[in-house]
């Protein structure tokens, strides 16, 4: 679950689960969430160290796959 503030931001994602099973959001809003991973990235990546990017690349392609997951999951456009 995230607060969304409509149209482009929202807050960190806190994971929930009833009886043992995630709960997914629509597809719709998994896929903004996917998006805004690599739009946060795109504008973000030139401002890390050297030292920190490879770390950096591996925590960003997490939320990628953690995203394409849910999307996958998700049932309701």
């Amino acid at each position: 679950m995230a607060v969304r503030i409509l149209p482009s931001v929202h807050t960190n994602p806190i994971f929930v689960e009833v009886a043992g099973k995630p709960i997914r959001a629509s597809k719709r809003s998994a896929q903004w969430c996917r998006k805004a991973v690599d739009v946060c990235w795109n504008s973000k990546k030139s401002r890390f160290r050297e030292s920190e990017i490879k770390e950096i690349k591996e925590v960003y392609e997490h939320a990628r796959k953690m995203y394409d997951k849910i999307i996958a999951e998700s049932v309701v456009e």
